[in-house]
């Protein structure tokens, strides 16, 4: 895992190298430079699918919060989380 979080206003995106499909409500996902796949459900394919264009952790949660019905403060670290977990697995980086 990553030593420190991610600003939350920098810019976040997919890597471009990443294979997704969604399966039955699943997002699965392979990262084809490591060879590993990943599967991802609920709130965190959302927040996945979000990232296919640039988003800073503010505008997950802003997007997240209107549309489930979690505490801003909550999502906020929830996603901080979840998006230091993507980075550190490669799926996730920050936009130049």
């Amino acid at each position: 895992m990553l030593n420190s979080l991610p600003d939350n206003n920098i810019l976040l995106e997919r890597t471009p190298d990443l294979v997704a499909a969604d399966l039955d409500g699943e997002l699965v996902m392979m990262n084809a430079v490591a060879g590993r796949y990943y599967g991802i459900s609920g709130v965190g394919a959302r927040a996945f699918e979000l990232l296919e264009s640039p988003i800073s952790i503010e505008g997950l949660v802003e997007t997240i919060t209107h549309e489930y019905e979690v505490e801003a403060d909550k999502c906020r670290r929830d996603l901080q989380a979840f998006v230091q977990e993507l980075m550190a697995n490669g799926l996730v980086r920050q936009v130049n």
